[in-house]
């Protein structure tokens, strides 16, 4: 810069792109990448969240794989997630299609579908209890009046069906976001791909397996990954309806995180749960995401 000329060098490209992402990388390394690192520290302690860290080393997990609970655990939301499957995925793509219609009433049908959705988990989970209680519940109650007293029963607080009337709950509110998803992926299916199967003489049943399912291959994929992913964060309906009871019979990670980290005052071992969840979470999505991309290119 010549002496006495007061013009500012430019910036360079790098500098100014550097200058764009310095905002997002500092919040994401302060909210993301910061407590990530402050949990897989905690994980290795013994700590109540009051008195100083104790390092334990692998204690915490040595531990968590010999804890029957957490182990069961397990076991509980994979049926859960099964369940789930059916009930939302599945049941929401029949939905779609059965409702894939324009004629007077399927729009009014479809928002109800829709509309559990607009309540939050609590609330629902507050409103099935409710609805399940064996005493005052309104199921029971309609049993009772038909003269079916033998079928009421504590759905809610014995084991063998605690489990399940979570997931009827879990399907009731989430297949309406799955139908909705499934909805607008027909709505861009050509109308005469339909056409030309029916004048080959293809049924709505055939046209249903030889058509709209590869067509919506891939919506089926994000759906069962979203089920799946959100299987495993499954919290709010299993502690509002059952607390993970009875006897453990509905405990899921989660529950079991809440119930070491803030009932029994063991934030240590409750992180080392947390950290073991979010590996289990990492390995199925990478494994079923491995398995549909090998899965593709046989297809094609």
């Amino acid at each position: 810069m010549a002496q006495g000329d007061s013009r500012v060098a430019p910036i360079s490209t790098g500098a100014r792109n550097i200058l764009f992402v310095a905002p997002a990388m500092v919040l994401f390394g302060v909210f993301v990448l910061l407590p990530l690192a402050t949990s897989l520290y905690y994980a290795f302690t013994k700590w109540s969240g009051y008195a100083e860290p104790e390092w334990v080393g692998f204690s915490n997990f040595t531990r968590a794989f010999a804890d029957p609970v957490h182990l069961a655990a397990y076991m509980h939301v994979s049926l859960y997630i099964i369940g789930t499957l059916f009930l939302e995925v599945s049941f929401g793509l029949v939905m779609a299609v059965v409702l894939n219609s324009d004629r007077f009433g399927f729009s009014i049908m479809r928002g109800m579908f829709f509309s559990p959705m607009v309540l939050s988990m609590t609330a629902a989970g507050v409103l099935w209890a409710f609805v399940l209680d064996y005493r005052l519940g309104l199921l029971n109650s309609v049993l009772r009046s038909f003269g079916l007293d033998d079928w009421a029963q504590p759905w809610l607080s014995q084991s063998e069906t605690a489990l399940i009337a979570i997931m009827f709950v879990s399907g009731w509110r989430f297949a309406g976001f799955y139908m909705i998803i499934f909805f607008a992926a027909l709505r861009r299916i050509p109308r005469n791909i339909y056409e030309a199967a029916t004048l080959d003489g293809a049924g709505p049943v055939k046209q249903f397996f030889t058509i709209t399912l590869p067509l919506l291959r891939h919506q089926m994929l994000t759906c069962v990954l979203l089920a799946i992913t959100g299987g495993f964060a499954g919290f709010d309906l299993f502690f509002t309806m059952t607390n993970g009871g009875p006897f453990n019979a509905t405990e899921v990670p989660a529950t079991w995180i809440i119930r070491q980290g803030f009932d029994n005052n063991e934030l240590g071992y409750a992180t080392a749960l947390t950290v073991i969840l979010a590996v289990v979470v990492l390995i199925v999505s990478l494994i079923y995401l491995r398995v549909v991309e090998r899965s593709d290119v046989v297809r094609y």
